[in-house]
């Protein structure tokens, strides 16, 4: 364990990574439904339906939305 924390990190992603798609959960893998945000995270979700990284790209995705709609009725 003589290499540095990068490189350490980089080998664990990598392995869990392999690990994921070894076992069938590839499927799981997603990339943000925002706009510009290029986060890949793993869907732990029950369903599976996860579309975004976290809770502040849905809410900024949501809140985009109810402008724009409010924007086009008012």
């Amino acid at each position: 364990m003589n290499a540095p924390l990068p490189a350490r990190v980089k080998a664990l992603t990598a392995a869990g990574l392999a690990h994921l798609i070894a076992d069938g959960a590839g499927s799981r893998l997603g990339c943000c439904g925002r706009s510009g945000c290029l986060i890949v995270f793993v869907d732990t979700s029950r369903n599976g339906r996860r579309h975004f990284c976290s809770v502040r790209c849905a809410n900024a995705v949501n809140i985009s939305r109810y402008r724009a709609r409010h924007r086009q009725s008012g």
